[in-house]
């Protein structure tokens, strides 16, 4: 059966991973929800004991929608579009990570009422997003297993994990300040031995299901003038390579949650820590905005706070928008 379905695009390790997360967390009849089971009671309570401030910080990027905004945006992108065709001498798709908002205002005598309609892709390299179970697959199958064919009719990966609830303790690992530097590099992408070092920076002992918020200077990279690779564009890119992949998956993180994506640094350009979708069933919330959180955890002299990640529960839904916060 799976040489009728082509070559595997999976690499050797990430089947590994996949079996020893298979062999331990699977079992007959039992659909896996991958890492967002690891958050459970004592993962919560681990996340409200941070609470010590009342502060709160949201982790978003503004997803914009202002006509004059949107029009200056959309002559970048399709300056940036001839850009990477010439480098990378591929076509890229139009509308990726697009938002299309619809208001519709209404004038009854001194009565005024609102309205919108919005439909986005739910993906890309702009907008602050969730990844569910049936966004990346292999074997024509998500991460459970799950038939990739549900999606057609009643996968619910994220009304699942909306009703669970992620909340849990979050822990923010800078790689930027253990590295001296104001940002990751595409020549250096970011390995499980950086990873060790920011989370021994951090004085905290790492446990199943907290939340790891992994800032890479992706704000600092942006105010800079520089803007960061599309997906579709394949070439190495600032972001976290293979031995940062293996690492995550060897920590039983809840889920995830970065600025940079993968560094695609391997000869076939894949995902990195993407393939742990469906290896693992992670978690990621794509596109965080971490360089406030980080700059306020350092002034609170802490690293850890609770992160909560409500996802609207959309029945068939592949990732939704969404604004996590980080209470202190």
């Amino acid at each position: 059966m799976a040489d009728d379905l082509g070559p595997d695009r999976l690499a050797p390790w990430v089947r590994e991973i996949a079996a020893k997360h298979d062999a331990a967390r699977h079992g007959d009849g039992t659909q896996c929800r991958g890492s967002v089971a690891l958050i459970d009671e004592a993962a919560r309570l681990r996340g409200v004991a941070e609470v010590r401030l009342g502060r709160a910080i949201s982790l978003e990027r503004e997803v914009e929608t202002r006509p004059a905004q949107l029009a200056a945006l959309a002559e970048a992108a399709a300056e940036e579009k001839r850009q990477w065709q010439e480098l990378a001498q591929a076509e890229l798709p139009d509308g990726h990570g697009s938002v299309e908002l619809t208001v519709k205002v209404g004038l009854y005598g001194r009565a005024v009422h609102g309205g919108d309609v919005i439909s986005y892709d739910a993906h890309g390299v702009h907008n602050t997003h969730l990844d569910g179970l049936a966004h990346l697959g292999a074997d024509a199958s998500w991460h459970g297993p799950i038939p990739a064919a549900n999606s057609e009719t009643d996968e619910d990966t994220i009304v699942n994990w909306a009703q669970h609830g992620i909340a849990t303790r979050g822990v923010l690992l800078d790689i930027p300040a253990t590295r001296g530097v104001e940002w990751v590099t595409a020549d250096r992408p970011v390995t499980g031995e950086d990873l060790d070092a920011a989370l021994a920076a951090t004085g905290v002992t790492r446990e199943p299901g907290d939340a790891l918020l992994i800032y890479q200077g992706r704000d600092r990279f942006e105010a800079a003038g520089n803007r960061y690779t599309p997906g579709a564009v394949f070439q190495a890119r600032p972001g976290i390579g293979e031995s940062g992949a293996k690492w995550i998956a060897a920590h039983d993180p809840g889920l995830v949650l970065w600025d940079f994506h993968d560094a695609r640094s391997n000869p076939a350009f894949a995902l990195e820590v993407h393939n742990l979708i469906f290896a693992i069933g992670l978690c990621l919330i794509d596109n965080s905005l971490l360089g406030p959180a980080a700059a306020a955890l350092r002034a609170a002299g802490t690293s850890t706070g609770l992160l909560v990640a409500a996802p609207t529960a959309i029945h068939r839904s592949t990732g939704v928008l969404i604004n996590p916060l980080l209470l202190y």
